[in-house]
């Protein structure tokens, strides 16, 4: 019978971000990640394969904790129409700190190497067209300002532009109000036709 694991997951990925935090995406390998966590680099090829898989293990990290923040926003707007929309419209109110730049950057990059990282970004991204769009009454407008949500997002976390925190919120806000405009989905209209 083989060895147990042993290797602590957060851990490994908390010293994903630290190398990459300290010397960038291009001084981040499986060696530099082994002596941050203070493992053997066997240990973190048994459990990530590659520095591919990695940073396919590290992008995965990053979206299940932005799911969790997300998903305590959702409830905060359970029973709402567009519950999704609202959900995202305020997790943008707090501008991303200089970590959240960061971490972001190394994605970016991970998914120019990696197609895994860019098929897990964009499944995160065609859920949320998808919960939008089916919430919505009117799709098209909707869709509209989750682009617009989006857009701000990756202007901030990309480092292109931050805007002061007096506009963000008037932006956010009018966002909000342009999804006040629709109604939501209604249960007639989003169930499937039993015809």
């Amino acid at each position: 019978m083989g060895r147990k694991r042993t290797i602590d997951r957060d851990a490994l990925m908390e010293a994903v971000e630290s190398v990459a935090r300290r010397e960038g995406v291009s001084g981040l390998s499986i060696d530099a990640v082994a002596r941050e966590v203070g493992i053997s680099k066997s240990s973190v090829v048994y459990d990530c394969g590659s520095k591919a898989g990695l940073l396919t293990a590290f992008t995965r990290h990053q979206l299940c904790q932005y799911r969790d923040r997300f998903d305590e926003a959702l409830q905060a707007h359970a029973g709402q129409p567009n519950a999704w929309l609202r959900a995202m419209i305020d997790m943008g109110r707090e501008a991303p700190s200089d970590d959240d730049v960061a971490m972001t950057m190394l994605i970016s990059a991970s998914m120019g190497e990696n197609a895994e990282c860019r098929e897990l970004m964009r499944e995160a991204l065609a859920e949320d067209a998808r919960r939008v769009a089916a919430d919505a009454q009117d799709r098209g407008r909707m869709l509209q300002l989750l682009l617009a949500v989006h857009g701000l997002f990756f202007l901030e976390c990309f480092g292109l532009h931050r805007f002061d925190e007096i506009t963000r919120q008037e932006l956010l806000d009018g966002l909000m109000d342009a999804l006040e405009t629709d109604a939501g989905s209604s249960p007639a209209t989003s169930a499937p036709s039993k015809t």
